[in-house]
């Protein structure tokens, strides 16, 4: 008659630390997720900004190469763009 209670109880306290074990990861999850979604927000910010400050300085370039003061070997290296700055970084062409 023990062991008739005794093995539902096991049953039943296994389920219930099973449960609870699921649960503890399923809110560490969640924890980690939001966590992963606001440094995610924070960098997309960060990318953005820097994006604009790009724009910004091509612009200043552009300007400084058209301005007719500018000698032209400072206008055309001014005249440089975003994708020919990539370009030589990723070839490593600009000396260290």
């Amino acid at each position: 008659m023990i062991e008739l209670g005794l093995i539902p109880l096991l049953i039943l306290i296994g389920t219930g630390w099973f449960g609870w074990a699921s649960y503890r990861r399923a809110a560490q999850a969640e924890r980690a997720l939001t966590e992963v979604n606001a440094e995610n927000r924070a960098l997309m910010h960060e990318v953005r900004s820097l994006e604009r400050a790009v724009a910004a300085a091509e612009q200043g370039l552009r300007t400084l190469s058209s301005h007719p003061s500018v000698p032209r070997d400072v206008a055309v290296t001014a005249d440089l763009t975003l994708a020919d700055v990539r370009r030589l970084v990723e070839r490593k062409e600009l000396g260290d």
